[in-house]
């Protein structure tokens, strides 16, 4: 008598990981929108570095997302400087 081997069939992917990165893209858009494009950037690009090594595919959504962003940026002349800790520079004289 053989016994035959049943295998289950493998659990569909989690959907939830990507319902998010759609949510998430959705907003960054919505905040590029609303004239933060590069506030928006930035927290694209801080997604994208966290998604990229384990979960490229998402990392690529955003990629899209962060030059959909770029290009808002340029099209509302919105050249901002990127925030420092430090003061400003200021062209005072030294005493």
């Amino acid at each position: 008598m053989t016994t035959a081997t049943r295998t289950t069939p493998p659990a569909p992917a989690d959907p939830a990981p990507a319902t998010v990165i759609t949510v998430l893209r959705e907003a960054l858009l919505a905040l590029g929108e609303a004239g933060h494009p590069v506030a928006a950037n930035r927290l694209a690009a801080r997604a994208w570095s966290s998604l990229r090594a384990a979960h490229p595919t998402h990392a690529e959504t955003i990629n899209r997302t962060m030059h959909v962003l770029a290009r808002m940026e340029a099209a509302q002349g919105s050249h901002q400087p990127p925030p420092t800790s430090h003061p400003p520079i200021t062209n005072k004289e030294q005493p």
